[in-house]
């Protein structure tokens, strides 16, 4: 958007404004040469069920249902535009996360790309998925930046014994009943296990030991699960119980899944400075304070001297970047 958006924003905004009210816009500049209904010396636009609805009434309806929410979703995205470089990296990755996220919804719901614009549309106010993965990777970038440089006012140690924030490995030896595994499960399990008891593995080396017995995809990464904190909520819950109470370094014991089958579990780092990267510890602290993201925002605006045409425009943006209501 360049210097011109940076000293004249409200061009973007205002926009945004006109479409909000071009129904009335387009009615008023005509009501002298078309022919039409009254009430209450009012122009009628249309009638529904006998109930006449005036170009008064249908701006105040758009106003109220769409005016706040697309302004906001305008100074949003042009200040996650103005704020995060559109790489050609970013591009690849919002596209293969898209085609991702295609490929998974119409192996397990039978939905496709039709499916995922509606929800973008529908529940976060973007035209289509693909803007939708668009910004949020931007976003992640932008809040992680911040994140990072000022994480010694934003975790201390209260903040790390409430959340237990943890990157971890693991092993699965995966069983279809496991409360009633076949003959061929117990014997993979106890040969996992033995491999474990002997010398040649240990936490030293537990991703070789991932590597050659983990029976699902991880196996391939030698065992990474990635990050997880008390906010995890999409884990099998036998699992989370053990990882978030494991010492960095630590391996748990075989712990027994009745979904999966069997688990042994190493807690990678608790450290900080290894952990400040992760989108999961970020998401984590922004969900801590439900006013830093709005903060953020705030100061980035700031930062990129952002400026508005109308004082009523600044004050609908500002009254939601003041609420204590979520940002995206």
């Amino acid at each position: 958007m360049g210097k011109f958006l940076k000293e004249n924003w409200f061009v973007a905004l205002v926009a945004v404004f006109f479409v909000t009210i071009s129904i009335y816009f387009a009615y008023d500049q005509n009501k002298g040469k078309l022919p039409g209904k009254k009430e209450a010396g009012k122009d009628v636009v249309f009638s529904v069920d006998g109930q006449n609805i005036t170009a008064d009434a249908l701006y105040d309806k758009l106003a109220d249902d769409y005016l706040e929410s697309d302004l906001y979703m305008a100074f949003y995205k042009g200040l996650l535009d103005e704020a995060v470089e559109t790489t050609d990296e970013l591009k690849n990755n919002t596209e293969s996360t898209v085609q991702n996220y295609i490929a998974m919804y119409q192996q397990y719901y039978g939905y496709g790309e039709d499916y995922l614009n509606y929800l973008a549309k529908q529940y976060y106010g973007y035209d289509t998925f693909r803007d939708y993965v668009f910004y949020s990777l931007k976003s992640e970038k932008m809040f992680g930046e911040y994140v990072q440089a000022h994480l010694d006012e934003l975790v201390d140690q209260a903040f790390l014994d409430k959340y237990k924030p943890r990157t971890v490995s693991y092993v699965v030896i995966a069983m279809a009943d496991p409360k009633n595994p076949t003959a061929e499960e117990t014997a993979k399990f106890e040969e996992a296990k033995q491999a474990w008891a002997s010398d040649k593995y240990s936490a030293a080396n537990f991703g070789e030991f991932a590597a050659a017995y983990s029976q699902d995809g991880n196996a391939s990464n030698q065992g990474k699960l990635g990050y997880l904190d008390t906010n995890t909520s999409n884990l099998d819950k036998a699992f989370t119980d053990v990882a978030l109470n494991l010492k960095e370094g630590e391996v748990s014991d075989w712990i027994h899944s009745d979904e999966f089958g069997y688990y042994l579990i190493k807690c990678d780092s608790t450290k900080v400075e290894d952990l400040k990267t992760e989108s999961g510890f970020t998401a984590t602290i922004l969900s801590a304070d439900e006013n830093l993201s709005n903060k953020i925002l705030k100061e980035k605006a700031a930062e990129l001297k952002i400026t508005f045409g109308s004082k009523e425009i600044e004050e609908l943006i500002m009254k939601q970047l003041e609420s204590d209501g979520e940002t995206e």
